[in-house]
């Protein structure tokens, strides 16, 4: 019996010899069809085709005025990748007619005289395949429309201080790095307001989040910030970006922002006021892009009581001596044994069992103590010590599976996951290190996941293909981390061959009551798991976040509800206590 959904789709049969068309429409009638079209003139069928899109196509190809071919040519051409399928109806068997009528984009052939079982049947399996196409295509733009509408959220939210409205760190650094990318001299001013943290702790967050924006707001609509961008840096730190032809006026502009901010603020039913203190550093000052500007401003503020305005000097190059002695540190964490690992549990949601983790870097500093792996890493990328720390990170990582499967401590589907910086990924010899560790180490390929984030490829997907393309084709899993936060699109899933996606902590904070993310999240689901892709939930942190990404068909998840990041000891302990059984690879 013929599907409800596939009796109203509309056939269009098209052959100059009228008893062939009616012979057709009776065969598809006697199926159950409803919508049927037939057209003894080939000339017709565009006319017919904008009128009414067709679900499919039966087409004749020895025809006057217009061959099958012609039609198939005008088809495509006006309609690209939105032409329906087309199947040839012809008595010619021969290779040629075949080849020509394929690679014009017909999918399949009927022969004359027509069978009426074969017919039926090859219909209903072309429009079957047709329809599931033209649903995933349907959902895949509803989730690109989601995406799109969620990016854009994303990037005002990214570049927009949430307690105060004004424009964040990034967006003032983005104002000055354009600036200073077309040669303009630039002024950077950072401003304190001395008194907003206490006002913080007198009258409460809000209060002193309100006035900091109101110093923002007045600075930013004064004449002195023209031509420029006025942006919160801290919980009591504005930062004024201005393009500056006269050096000789930096301190006149200080002053006046000293006036126009100094004094009595309305704020609700109070009155209140705070001393300012600015630091002055132009792109003069043999700088070494907008970060280095802003650190030398910042490193020019005057201490409390020492005047309200201080220029940048070379004695304050002191100021910036704990950076590069990091930077210095750093170089040595590898050789010097500094750096480790903890582990991230990852669970699959329906059995709540553990199936793997992500390996987190530490690092312990001899001279500096335990520095923050937000703080660290991006040093590395800058300049470049990355590499030998990712280097580090796929050692240990692969020695320590080496060391549980030999001990038979993993279950069949555990896998580690070892993040990748961008660097790394497209640095020469990367997929070639990796497979070569695993052999070494005779370790099954599926144990490791390489886990990259979007931003790590989109600059060079081309590249970024062909390595990942490898390491999947040698068996190791390629995950995509914090996807759907600003450079999201559904090619990736169709261009990289990505095994997992993790879903970013930010869809999780309201996933139990907001209707839209549970919506987003519920159709990244959908469309992953066609792309044979599973979904992995980041940051859940409450039974009520597990509950809804269960729901909605989530397949693993990772965050404090379950665990925190293990050291080994306490990693393998949770290992042994998991109800698993051992691995028989």
């Amino acid at each position: 019996m013929l599907e409800e959904h596939l009796a109203d789709a509309r056939i269009l049969v098209v052959d100059d010899t009228p008893a062939n068309v009616e012979l057709l429409l009776g065969i598809l009638e006697d199926a159950g069809y409803q919508n049927l079209l037939g057209i003894t003139d080939p000339r017709e069928v565009s006319a017919e085709v904008d009128r009414c899109l067709p679900d499919l196509i039966l087409l004749d190809i020895r025809m006057p005025h217009l061959s099958g071919f012609d039609v198939l040519r005008q088809v495509r051409w006006r309609l690209g990748v939105m032409a329906p399928p087309v199947v040839v109806l012809t008595a010619q068997t021969d290779r040629e007619t075949r080849s020509q009528s394929l690679e014009l984009g017909a999918i399949d052939f009927l022969n004359k005289p027509f069978d009426q079982g074969e017919v039926q049947k090859r219909i209903r399996n072309i429009l079957l395949a047709h329809c599931q196409s033209r649903d995933l295509r349907g959902q895949t733009e509803l989730l690109q429309t989601l995406v799109d509408r969620q990016t854009a959220e994303l990037r005002s939210l990214a570049l927009t201080d949430s307690a105060t409205g004004l424009p964040n760190r990034r967006a003032v650094l983005a104002k000055l790095d354009g600036l200073m990318s077309i040669a303009r001299q630039v002024a950077v001013f950072f401003i304190v307001a001395d008194e907003v943290e206490e006002i913080a702790r007198v009258q409460g967050y809000p209060t002193a989040e309100k006035l900091l924006q109101a110093l923002g707001e007045l600075a930013a609509a004064s004449p002195v910030a023209q031509g420029g961008i006025v942006g919160c840096w801290g919980s009591s730190e504005l930062v004024l970006v201005q393009p500056t032809d006269d050096p000789t006026q930096l301190d006149r502009t200080a002053r006046r922002l000293l006036r126009l901010l100094e004094g009595d603020h309305r704020i609700d039913d109070l009155l209140l006021a705070t001393p300012i203190r600015v630091g002055i550093a132009h792109s003069g000052d043999a700088v070494g892009g907008a970060e280095d500007l802003l650190r030398k401003a910042a490193a020019a503020i005057p201490p409390p009581g020492g005047g309200p305005v201080g220029h940048f000097n070379p004695e304050l190059e002191q100021a910036l001596a704990q950076r590069r002695r990091l930077r210095r540190a750093l170089k040595q964490a590898v050789p010097d044994g500094e750096l480790t690992l903890v582990f991230q549990p990852k669970i699959d949601l329906a059995s709540r069992r553990l199936i793997g983790a992500e390996a987190l870097l530490r690092w312990q500093s001899a001279d500096m103590g335990a520095v923050r792996p937000d703080v660290f890493i991006p040093l590395a990328e800058e300049s470049g010590d990355i590499l030998a720390i990712g280097d580090w990170v796929l050692d240990e990582g692969i020695r320590q599976m080496q060391v549980w499967h030999a001990a038979g401590r993993l279950a069949d589907d555990f896998a580690l996951a070892l993040n990748v910086s961008s660097r790394q990924l497209l640095h020469e010899g990367f997929v070639d290190g990796v497979l070569r560790r695993l052999t070494a180490a005779g370790l099954p390929p599926g144990r490791i996941k390489i886990e990259v984030t979007e931003s790590g490829f989109i600059h060079d997907l081309h590249e970024a293909q062909a390595r990942l393309g490898a390491l999947r084709a040698a068996g190791v899993g390629v995950s995509i981390d914090d996807f759907g936060t600003g450079y999201s699109s559904l090619s990736y899933l169709k261009s990289l061959p990505v095994s997992e996606l993790k879903i970013d902590r930010s869809f999780m904070r309201e996933i139990d009551h907001n209707a839209e993310d549970q919506k987003l999240v519920e159709t990244i689901v959908v469309i992953a798991h066609l792309f044979g892709c599973s979904v992995v939930a980041e940051g859940i942190e409450s039974d009520a976040q597990l509950d809804a990404l269960r729901r909605l068909g989530c397949d693993q998840g990772q965050g404090y509800l379950f665990s925190k990041p293990l050291e080994r000891p306490l990693f393998e302990a949770a290992m042994a206590a998991s109800p698993v059984p051992p691995a028989h690879d």
